[in-house]
């Protein structure tokens, strides 16, 4: 089986000494982040409002 950490270690020397790859990292970091966050909200969104039941005589909906 091969070096997993030699490996690593290449993949990041690679990204660090070139700033293409650099930016380019960071880009789909920031793309993945973005997802994740984008996700939840939707998440949050589609659930069901809870109204407590002293509030529901003033609660009209959205």
């Amino acid at each position: 089986m091969a070096d997993l950490v030699g490996t690593l270690q290449g993949y990041v020397s690679a990204i660090l000494q070139n700033p293409v790859y650099l930016l380019l990292a960071v880009g789909v970091l920031a793309l993945l982040m973005l997802i994740v966050v984008l996700h939840h909200i939707h998440k949050i969104h589609s659930e069901e409002i809870y109204v407590h039941q002293a509030w529901g005589a003033k609660y009209k909906g959205r």
